[in-house]
């Protein structure tokens, strides 16, 4: 069996979200308050730069072979620098892992929206792939933003990341940062 545990150093609505067809609640959670009486999500401001999202994948049986993990962010959350840690928190060493990471990059015309300005890796190999211009995509016009739920690799084209992270021994791990500009242009035509 496959247990996920997330956390985060932030406080976002004081209640869960829910969806249109439960609008009484969901069964043991607190009852769903008007959204005018909810907590507000948290903002990040100029004095708290920093926000820690933890992501744990644990074992507890027999062997997860070739076991992923997908971690999304909300369209609204742009990083101006990410930091990512992979962990080997099982009891034996991993052979081969890889990390990959699709980022929008391109939009309508071309546009620049995010770029990756530098790559820290601590004892792995990455290498960034430019966006390939030649991949169907339909891209978002930029007075369609308001309305687009996020930007991924059908509608922009995307740069990837791909980091060879080689051997993990038990307890080890690997620490890469990336740093990116984001172009407040692209944004800035809706």
């Amino acid at each position: 069996d496959l247990v996920l545990k997330a956390t985060t150093d932030i406080v976002g609505s004081r209640y869960p979200w829910c969806p249109p067809e439960c609008p009484h609640g969901v069964p043991g959670m607190p009852p769903v308050t008007p959204l005018a009486s909810r907590q507000s999500p948290h903002v990040l401001r100029k004095g708290q730069r920093r926000m820690l999202v933890e992501v744990e994948l644990e074992n507890r049986e027999e062997n997860a072979y070739n076991a992923s993990l997908w971690l999304q962010l909300p369209g609204n959350l742009h990083f101006s620098s990410l930091v990512l840690q992979v962990q080997n928190l099982g009891c034996y060493p991993l052979q081969n892992v890889t990390l990959h990471m699709a980022l929008p990059a391109l939009g309508h015309h071309g546009a620049p929206i995010l770029s990756v300005t530098k790559v820290l890796a601590e004892n792995a190999s990455c290498r960034l792939h430019p966006p390939d211009e030649g991949t169907p995509v339909v891209p978002v016009p930029p007075e369609e933003l308001l309305h687009t739920e996020r930007l991924d690799c059908s509608n922009s084209w995307c740069q990837e990341l791909s980091c060879s992270l080689g051997r993990l021994e038990r307890g080890g791990g690997v620490s890469i940062q990336l740093l990116q500009s984001l172009h407040e242009s692209f944004f800035s035509r809706v």
